[in-house]
């Protein structure tokens, strides 16, 4: 394979005259702006270029084609999802075109020109690839192929330090659901707890069952003590293609499961005198879409995959502390145009509540929040101190078409969360800061919601927490509409 070098469209028609394509150029103008960038920063043949295809149509416009199409996809759903679609679409069919398979012969016809296929995505029409570079204009030139456009990531930058284990509680020999007022069973997650408004709320006896929530991370670690009592009830590795979800020690290629640990514990964790989180009698899905091996770990079609994979299982929350800007601009971050943000846009649709960090990059040079945190009804979640002062690294707002973000607030710094690694064993906790910190805390705060009130809506949800915040006279660009009050909302 010959080496290519791009400039520009010009160049790309240039090349695939030279490749003996007998088809007008018009392949050209499926590429995306980035991915010509991509290319024309002259990599190497052998390059494995990560791409979205997206396809025409879904293969046939017959209407008895579409019919059968749907009475299969509406099979596939689980009846919980299927129930919960009813929440926003009421009695109309809880399946649409968009929710249709990809073509199947759409995917045979660019299998000749790619590496490796990583996903499909029936709400976006597409499948992601590998491929070199020289092999993107033949995609493009395909009749079935709609665009190709480049798959974006993110590196996040949350700092973490250490914490001893100290002992258990006396109160850890009580079973999950009882619960007393004691703030010492709650040990040093007490102030994030308390801050939100939680506390009462499981004095009430709310913990979330009943409620299915997703988790889109890097690995998890199951076997910690912080999840002994967790109800989980799916699972799956978008990264390494199985079914489990925690770090395989003796694979190097499985990298890491500190940061889901961390955010799994902090929304549904059960350790009396060490870490309680706002909904440990929760259901649990939890979905791996980040891979660590790469220089930009995080990236958007596993994600998207994953919140596809999710909602049709069922899950009533899902809780994201990913983001992604890379090859994106802050024109961008307009609420419809990210892969991401469009794919949780869709979630919200069908009933889904998607709560995601607004971001770390106040600091950085990117400076604004991120995808998919800029969706219209998700909800994006900044982070503050133990005191409610607004973090140094929390994103701001407005998106790029001038809508407030974030929505709301939660403890962000020097949160308590569980910790995995080589030698810590499945005892350890860990001091934590970052917005992926505060948003599993408002995310379990919805599971709570929701057990109260189940009919909600994803606005519903969105629009009690920001109405009873504490920034919610003068909401701005920096808290949202502010801290959440859990316990006023499950009131409105």
């Amino acid at each position: 394979m010959k080496k290519l070098a791009v400039l520009g469209i010009v160049a790309l028609t240039a090349f695939a005259l030279q490749a003996g394509m007998s088809t007008p150029p018009r392949q050209a103008g499926k590429l995306s702006p980035a991915l010509i960038q991509l290319i024309a920063a002259n990599a190497p043949a052998d390059t494995a270029v990560k791409a979205w295809i997206y396809f025409k149509d879904k293969g046939s416009d017959d209407p008895a084609v579409l019919k059968r199409l749907a009475l299969e996809t509406r099979g596939a759903l689980s009846p919980r999802a299927i129930q919960r679609r009813a929440k926003t679409r009421g009695t109309a069919d809880p399946v649409d075109f968009e929710d249709l398979p990809v073509f199947a012969a759409y995917v045979d016809a660019v299998r000749p020109f790619i590496a490796h296929l990583r996903t499909e995505s029936r709400w976006l029409d597409a499948v992601s690839a590998e491929a070199a570079p020289d092999a993107l204009p033949r995609i493009a030139a395909l009749d079935c192929v709609r665009a190709v456009d480049i798959v974006r990531g993110f590196k996040r930058n949350e700092p973490i330090a250490p914490l001893e284990a100290g002992p258990a509680s006396p109160a850890a020999t009580l079973p999950p659901s009882i619960l007393p007022p004691l703030k010492t069973i709650y040990g040093p997650s007490y102030r994030q707890i308390e801050q939100i408004r939680v506390r009462s709320l499981h004095e009430m006896g709310l913990t979330g069952r009943g409620v299915l929530v997703g988790m889109l991370d890097i690995g998890f670690r199951k076997t910690h003590e912080a999840f002994r009592s967790a109800h989980l009830v799916a699972e799956r590795d978008f990264v390494m293609k199985d079914n489990d979800v925690q770090r395989d020690w003796n694979n190097p290629a499985d990298y890491s499961d500190a940061h889901g640990t961390a955010t799994w514990s902090l929304l549904g964790g059960y350790s009396p005198g060490k870490i309680i989180g706002p909904a440990f009698g929760a259901d649990f899905i939890l979905a791996k879409t980040e891979d660590d091996r790469s220089e930009t770990p995080i990236e958007e079609d596993y994600w998207t995959a994953a919140i596809e994979w999710a909602e049709g299982y069922g899950v009533d929350v899902v809780s994201s502390s990913l983001g992604y800007t890379d090859w994106y601009q802050f024109k961008d971050m307009d609420g419809k145009t990210a892969v991401t943000t469009k794919a949780a846009n869709r979630a919200t649709a069908l009933g889904v509540v998607v709560v995601n960090a607004a971001g770390n990059e106040r600091r950085n040079a990117w400076a604004h929040i991120i995808a998919p945190a800029d969706g219209f009804d998700v909800i994006a979640v900044g982070a503050v101190d133990a005191n409610g002062n607004l973090a140094s690294f929390s994103s701001p707002g407005p998106t790029a078409d001038g809508r407030i973000k974030p929505e709301v607030c939660a403890m962000g710094v020097r949160t308590i969360v569980a910790a995995s690694g080589a030698t810590t064993g499945d005892a350890y906790y860990q001091w934590g800061s970052g917005t992926s910190y505060a948003t599993p805390l408002v995310a379990g705060a919805v599971a709570l919601l929701l057990e109260a009130h189940p009919a909600w809506t994803p606005t519903q949800v969105r629009t009690a927490l920001m109405n009873t915040a504490n920034n919610a006279t003068t909401p701005d660009n920096n808290y949202g509409w502010g801290v959440i009050n859990a316990a006023g909302a499950v009131k409105k």
